[in-house]
């Protein structure tokens, strides 16, 4: 049976009371920051990488959605509806090619950091001990044997 810590104490001990140290948020913004080495690749690479690429693009559809209106500013990002069209067609051409390129580019390296990481964490070997490097006179050797057959 577990006991409290002050179980055994008379009632009228006083208890030293629990300091709560708070670490100032310029301290905990610099641990963090130093702490991005020790992040596995996707994780790295969605908060120190994708986050501010989304970030822009999630600003720029905002703007784009206030100038031209929400539904033009989504069919413009998808590709639907031609950026010449709109009322403010250079900031849709911002949206257009960020839609057609930077949403794809961010699916596809998170898709591609999960397919490595899957295949690391299952390779039992290292490559180097699966395909050894042999030397020119080795591989000459292994030729000749292959030509006299």
């Amino acid at each position: 049976m577990a006991r409290s810590p002050g179980a055994d104490l008379p009632a009228d001990f006083p208890l030293p009371v629990p300091v709560v140290v708070r670490e100032r948020r310029r301290d905990l913004v610099r641990r963090w920051w130093r702490s991005r080495g020790h992040q596995r690749n996707l994780r790295y690479w969605l908060f120190f990488r994708g986050a501010p690429v989304l970030a822009g693009l999630v600003v720029l559809y905002v703007v784009t959605g206030f100038v031209v209106g929400w539904r033009d500013a989504y069919d413009v990002s998808l590709g639907i509806e031609s950026p010449a069209d709109t009322s403010a067609p250079v900031l849709a051409w911002f949206l257009s090619v960020a839609g057609w390129l930077v949403m794809p580019g961010v699916a596809g390296a998170v898709a591609g950091y999960v397919v490595s990481d899957s295949i690391a964490s299952r390779r039992s070997r290292p490559l180097d001990e699966q395909f050894p490097q042999i030397s020119k006179d080795e591989l000459r050797d292994i030729l000749r044997e292959l030509g006299d057959e």
